[in-house]
Order: structure tokens, then sequence, then C-alpha cells
């Protein structure tokens, strides 16, 4: 099958004059088109790993949504609870009790986040996979946190248990079988704080050290009993099969709860409970994107000043194509086709680059400070249709610098092409000077 004479023309027109190979300047120009389309690859993978990393961290320690009771005590949670699990799209609903205390050891203090949680709903809660890979050892940890009914190996007193992170380990010293105090503001007689011990028992390791470094568990039963609330709890955690779509799914099911009151439970999220960690992901995405982004737009201008020379190179030939009858149309045809032959290698070339980075930074990785960055390691995930959405933002760049050129060339006339030539290559002659008079 032939080619059409504008794509022979074009392509020919890339190459250079002395050899087989590219031109010096297109090689320059696809050189810098690639290294822009390379960074937004990097970058834009990079980002999409911190987004899926944080996300799987947040939703591996918190439920995919919460369920509250607006205004009132939350007495009859087993009754809600059981109406959610009655709903196709939700997997499951624990209960669970939450507030802020003071943990202390023997060797440091730390402020807390404390939850109270039902150690049988957990064993369902992707909170067991950070306890340990043994679903025994899940099972006998999360048993060993209460008092009155644990027989499990991990208990050595009959302190009721806590489970702490890896990070707080090291900040109170402390290790399975140690002793913590926690000491809260609430619950004490006369306005005084209220103290209790409790024995560890296990170390859980999310990576997240916001997570690691202040979250312990307890049984759901210790807490209320702790905080003097009863029978209360704080509200529902709730995991839906799709957690993008948890905060449609749990709204809806919850208006459902209470006929006469639709708004008697409020509703949160994980997208709200952690928007700002998000919004700063997202936008700083976005943000960097932008930046990196006139890489490409800078070599747009190379493809633009490139099509100029080539011009000014290729004016002879472009006058001879007119002159036998090449319309305007084909010769902008030539130059479009220049320009997005350099985007479109540019391209792939970038993007081959890109993934090539992305698959060595996967496989060896790279360690991050987790106080800084809350993760332990450079996170990557590639995503098709953003390379997609790249390439496609690159091509529309290439090809909008080219039409200048192109329209440029379209208007030039044969005769000017030949003549401005001509006269280039003409030697100037001198006139002949007269003899002096004697």
């Amino acid at each position: 099958m032939q080619l059409p004479y504008e794509v022979t023309v074009a392509l020919r027109y890339m190459r250079s004059r002395k050899k087989a190979g590219i031109s010096l300047t297109s090689t320059l120009t696809i050189s810098a088109f690639a290294l822009g389309v390379t960074a937004l690859t990097v970058v834009t993978s990079v980002w999409n790993g911190f987004e899926a990393e944080f996300l799987d961290k947040l939703l591996g320690i918190n439920a995919h949504a919460v369920v509250l009771k607006r205004g009132d005590f939350f007495r009859d949670h087993e009754e809600v609870a059981d109406k959610l699990r009655a709903d196709p799209a939700i997997d499951h609903v624990a209960p669970f009790v939450f507030s802020e205390v003071i943990g202390q050891s023997a060797k440091g203090i730390q402020g807390l986040l404390i939850k109270g949680i039902d150690p049988k709903h957990s064993l369902k809660s992707p909170l067991a996979k950070y306890v340990s890979k043994d679903p025994a050892v899940q099972r006998g940890v999360l048993d060993a946190l209460p008092v009155a009914t644990s027989t499990s190996a991990h208990k050595k007193t009959n302190l009721p248990g806590i489970l702490i992170g890896n990070d707080l380990q090291e900040v109170l010293h402390t290790q399975p079988g140690g002793v913590i105090s926690i000491v809260s503001p609430y619950g004490g007689k006369g306005g005084q704080a209220r103290t209790k011990s409790f024995e560890v028992v296990g170390v859980f390791h999310s990576g997240m050290f916001e997570f690691d470094s202040r979250m312990v568990f307890i049984d759901l039963a210790e807490a209320q009993a702790f905080f003097r609330l009863y029978e209360n709890v704080t509200g529902l955690e709730v995991w839906t099969k799709n957690p993008f779509e948890s905060k449609d799914t749990v709204f809806m099911a919850a208006r459902q709860l209470d006929p006469e009151d639709p708004l008697a439970y409020d509703v949160k999220d994980w997208s709200v409970t952690n928007r700002g960690i998000f919004g700063a992901v997202r936008s700083q995405k976005v943000l960097i994107s932008i930046v990196l982004f006139f890489i490409v737009v800078v070599a747009s201008f190379m493809i633009l000043a490139t099509l100029i020379l080539l011009i000014l190179e290729k004016d002879r030939e472009v006058a001879i194509l007119k002159a036998l009858g090449a319309t305007n149309k084909s010769i902008r045809r030539i130059f479009l086709l220049d320009g997005q032959i350099i985007g479109l290698v540019g391209c792939a070339v970038g993007v081959g680059l890109g993934l090539a980075v992305c698959a060595v930074l996967e496989e060896y990785g790279l360690k991050l400070d987790p106080r800084v960055y809350y993760l332990e390691h450079l996170p990557i995930v590639v995503r098709t249709h953003e390379i997609i959405g790249v390439c496609v933002g690159a091509m529309i760049l290439a090809t909008l610098a080219a039409i200048i050129p192109a329209w440029a060339a379209s208007r030039m006339r044969p005769v000017d092409g030949l003549t401005r030539r001509a006269q280039v290559k003409a030697p100037a002659t001198e006139s002949p000077k007269a003899p002096r008079a004697a």
C-alpha cells in the first residue's frame, strides 16, 4: 500500500541532509517533548500511588462510613445495626466508642485516640490484617481484649487488653505483656481524671505513622465502662461493597431507619472525615501536573521554531512542489504532519521512559520518612486513562504549534521560493572600474 505523497515528503523533511538519520533539530525537539511527557507520566503515577495508599491505609483502620445519632444517646445500636446489615450493598456493621485520652507507661507518655471495638466484628474488618497475616494470631490477639471472657494465650494478667501501633510501642518503650495506664479527663468523680490500666496484647502495623503512633484499640464493653456510657456507643462503623459509593449507600439506608424522622441519624463517609488530607493530596497533584505540563508547552514552542527553520531550509522544495501542482492544503498537511510526527514520537518515547522509571521505583522502592509523608515508601500506581490524557494533551499542543508554520508555508508563492534561493546563491559581481585619465 502506497502512502500519500504528503506523508512521504513529511518523513523525508525530518531526515538529515548529510546522512540517513534524523536531523539534529528534530532529535532535540523530540527529546524535549519526550522529557515533558516522561515527567508528567512519573508524577501522575506517584500522586496516584499516594492517593491509593492513603485510601488503603485509612480504610484499613477506619470504616467506609460511620452512622451517628443526632442529639441523643445511641442506645438502640444493635437494632439499627441489624437493619443496616439487611442492605445487600453493605458488607458488615460494627459498634464503636471513640475518645481522646493520654497513654502512659513506665518509660513514656503520649496523647492517644482510643477506640472501643467488638472483637468478633473486628475479625471481619481490615484491621485484622495489620495485626498479623496468620488468622490464628489475629483471632488470638483480638480475643485477648476482653478481661472476663478471655482465654487467649496472648494474655498474661487479669487486666483488660489493649492493641497498640508499632510506632507507639517505640514511644512508650513497651512490649506485649507490658502495662499501659489510660488517663481520661471524662468520667471521674468530682471532675477528676479517670485512670485505668491495660495490658498490651498485640501490636499492629498499618504503615501510616498517624495511626501507628496514636491509635489504640480496646474491647467495646471496657470502653463503655471506662467512659461510663453504659449501653450507649459513639456510633456504628459501616463497610460497604464499594467504598467509592459508601456515602450514597449508607445515606439512603440511614434515611430508612426511622420513617418518622429520616434525619435522625447522621452519616459521615471516609471522604468527609479525611477531607483535609485527601484535599491536600489532590490539590498538590493538580498543581504539580500543571507546572510540569509547561515543560510540554515549552517543547511545543520548540516544534514551532523547528518547523520555521525547516520551512526556511526547504523553501526551494516547497516552491517546486507548488510549481508541480501541490495545493496549499497539501503543503499545510505536510508541515502539520511534521509537527504531529515529532509529537507522536516524543509521546511514545516519553511514555516508555516514564513507565520504565515507574517500574524501577516500584521494584526497588524509595524509602520515605513516615513522620513527614505518613508513608514508609514511595507508592506507584499507573492509570491508563491518565497516560492517554497526557498523550492527547501533548499531541494537541504539538498540532497547535505546527499550525502557524504550516499556514506560512502554504502561503508561499513558487516564484518567491525560487527567487530567494537564487539570490542567496548568486555570486556578487563588481562593475569594471573606469580607467583614470592621464
